[in-house]
C-alpha cells in the first residue's frame, strides 16, 4: 500500500498509524484506505495526541500530517480554539506546543540554544 506522505508510513518522525489509528476507515483494498474525516472534537483531540507525542509544530506540519482529512483553516481554528482553553500554547516562532508540559514526555527548550544573559547585562 502506497503512503500520502511520500515516505511509506512516515512523515517528520510521525508514524501514519498515529494519524490512521484514531480514524473510522470506511473502505480498504490492496491498493487505497478510505477514513472518514475527523469532526471538530476528534480533529481537536487528534492534534492535542500529535502535540503531545511529537512535540511543537507548525500549522504546516499538521497540515501536512492530516492532508486530505483537515484543511488548514479547519486545523487552525482548532488549535485557536484550544489556545483559547488554555490547552496549548503558541510560540513565537509559530510553532504549537502541549500548554501543560506535565502532560508531555518531551523537552520543549531542548530546540533552543543555550544563552549567556550576561552579555546583556553588560554596560
Amino acid at each position: 500500500m502506497r503512503s500520502v506522505w511520500g515516505k511509506p508510513g512516515q512523515y517528520n518522525g510521525v508514524n501514519e498509524a498515529d494519524i490512521s489509528s484514531r480514524l473510522s476507515r470506511i473502505y480498504e483494498d490492496d491498493d487505497i484506505v478510505v477514513y472518514t474525516a475527523p469532526n471538530e472534537d476528534e480533529l481537536k483531540e487528534l492534534l492535542l495526541d500529535l502535540l503531545r507525542k511529537h512535540g511543537p509544530m507548525t500549522i504546516r506540519d499538521l497540515h501536512a500530517l492530516l492532508s486530505g482529512l483537515a484543511s488548514e483553516d479547519k486545523i487552525r481554528q482548532a488549535l485557536n480554539h484550544l489556545a483559547l482553553n488554555n490547552k496549548v500554547y503558541v510560540f513565537d516562532d509559530g510553532r504549537y506546543a502541549i500548554a501543560e508540559v506535565s502532560d508531555v514526555g518531551y523537552d520543549y527548550y531542548s530546540d533552543y540554544e543555550s544563552y549567556d544573559y550576561d552579555e546583556f547585562n553588560e554596560e
